[in-house]
């Protein structure tokens, strides 16, 4: 997971080079593909993990937090942000006032502090995690 930043803002995802094995699982699904026109959906999975690699990301900026999970971004305010989830297994997931918990696919547990801390750097107030569990 890298974490660069740049005015301001840190991003939280996925390195670039997770986009090898993908590459491999791409290269190899072609003569399966190819095999049977039953089984040229096999492609899919490939290209569905590159989007993934590509898109998935954690945002921290001045004005709010940004999470995208592949496909669809969502922007939150700092003051809609309560606090972090982690769930013994599964996702950490963003507690949002008013909504549902956000699952955040592309950040792991070890990135969560240094999300914390970058949210401190910002001068936000460092959103409080609920017991393990939750």
């Amino acid at each position: 997971m890298t974490t660069p930043q740049t005015a301001g803002r840190r991003r939280f995802g996925p390195d670039r080079i997770a986009l090898l094995p993908v590459l491999v699982l791409f290269l190899g699904s072609l003569p399966l593909a190819a095999s049977s026109g039953w089984l040229n959906g096999v492609v899919l999975l490939p290209v569905a993990c590159a989007v993934w690699v590509l898109r998935a990301r954690v945002v921290v900026a001045p004005a709010g937090l940004g999470v995208c999970n592949g496909l669809a971004m969502h922007r939150l305010p700092w003051s809609a942000v309560e606090g972090f989830s982690v769930p013994r297994r599964g996702f950490v997931r963003l507690l949002r006032s008013g909504a549902r918990p956000l699952p955040m696919t592309a950040l792991s547990r070890r990135d969560l502090p240094a999300l914390r801390d970058a949210a401190s750097e910002l001068g936000r107030a460092r959103p409080q995690d609920p017991p393990a569990g939750g």
